[in-house]
C-alpha cells in the first residue's frame, strides 16, 4: 500500500506542476508602462491660409496643395491604470514635398527643384479606454489626444541649400502650435492569445494594436505674427506597442 501511494504521488506530481505552468502562462503579464506608436498618413501644409486673397496663393503655385506622405513616431509613457490608460506622449515626425521651381520672372517652370520640409514635434496628454479590451475581451480601444506642437520647416534651393528670398531673407523657422486627436485601435492578441502571451513573456511586449486616428493639427504660431502655417486636419494609420 505504501508502495501504491508513493507511485500515485509521483505521477500526479508532473500533472500538477503541468497545470501550474498553464495557469501562469494564461495570466502572466509583464509590467507596462510605455507605448511606442509608428503611422502614416497625407498631409499638405495649410500655407495659403495666409493668402487667401492672393490670386496664386504660394503654396498652390508650387506645389498645387496635393496631399504628400507624413511619417511619425510617438513615446507614451503611461502613468495611470485605474479606468483606462493615461498617458504624457512625445511625438516626432518628417514631411517633405517637392516641385520644379519658376524662372525669374514667376511665370515658367524653370529645370531647378526646390522643396518644402517638415519637422514638427509635439508633447501631449494620450488616453485610451482599454478596460473592455484588457477585461473583457473586447479588441476595441477608443482614445483621444492633446498637446503643443511646434514645427520646424525648411525651404531648400535646386542646389539643396536654404532657399533665401529677395531681401536676404532665409527659408527657414519654426512655428508654434497645438494639435489634437482622436482614434480606434483594434488589439491583435485575440488572433493568437498563446503566441500573445509568448511575446510578452520573451520580449516585455504587452500588446499589439492597428490603429486609426483623425488628427487636427493647427500650427498657425499661437498668435504669432508672421508665421508660417504649415498645420493640416487629415487622418493616419499605424502600428502600437505596449510595454
Amino acid at each position: 500500500m505504501k508502495k501504491l501511494a508513493l507511485l500515485l504521488l509521483a505521477l500526479a506530481a508532473p500533472s500538477a506542476r503541468a497545470q501550474t505552468i498553464l495557469h501562469d502562462e494564461n495570466t502572466f503579464r509583464s509590467p507596462q508602462h510605455w507605448a511606442l506608436e509608428v503611422r502614416f498618413g497625407p498631409y499638405s501644409p495649410d500655407v495659403d491660409a495666409e493668402f487667401q486673397s492672393a490670386a496664386e496663393p504660394p503654396h498652390y503655385k508650387y506645389f498645387l496643395n496635393k496631399k504628400k506622405l507624413l511619417f511619425q513616431l510617438e513615446l507614451d509613457y503611461q502613468f495611470f491604470h485605474a479606468f483606462g490608460s493615461a498617458a504624457v506622449g512625445l511625438q516626432a515626425g518628417y514631411f517633405r514635398e517637392g516641385a520644379q521651381s519658376y524662372d525669374v520672372q514667376g511665370i515658367d517652370r524653370s529645370g531647378d527643384h526646390t522643396a518644402l520640409s517638415l519637422f514638427p514635434g509635439a508633447v501631449q496628454l494620450v488616453y485610451r479606454m482599454d478596460v473592455p479590451a484588457k477585461r473583457l475581451g473586447i479588441p476595441l480601444v477608443p482614445y483621444a489626444k492633446a498637446g503643443l506642437s511646434y514645427t520646424y520647416w525648411r525651404i531648400t534651393d535646386a542646389n539643396g541649400d536654404t532657399a533665401r528670398g529677395d531681401d536676404g531673407s532665409k527659408g527657414r523657422g519654426g512655428t508654434p502650435g497645438w494639435q489634437a486627436a482622436a482614434g480606434l485601435a483594434i488589439m491583435l492578441d485575440w488572433i493568437d492569445p498563446a503566441s500573445a502571451r509568448a511575446l510578452d513573456a520573451e520580449t516585455g511586449v504587452n500588446h499589439t494594436y492597428i490603429f486609426g486616428e483623425y488628427a487636427h493639427y493647427a500650427a498657425t504660431g499661437l498668435g504669432r505674427k508672421n508665421a508660417l502655417h504649415v498645420g493640416d486636419s487629415t487622418w493616419s494609420a499605424g502600428l502600437m506597442f505596449e510595454f
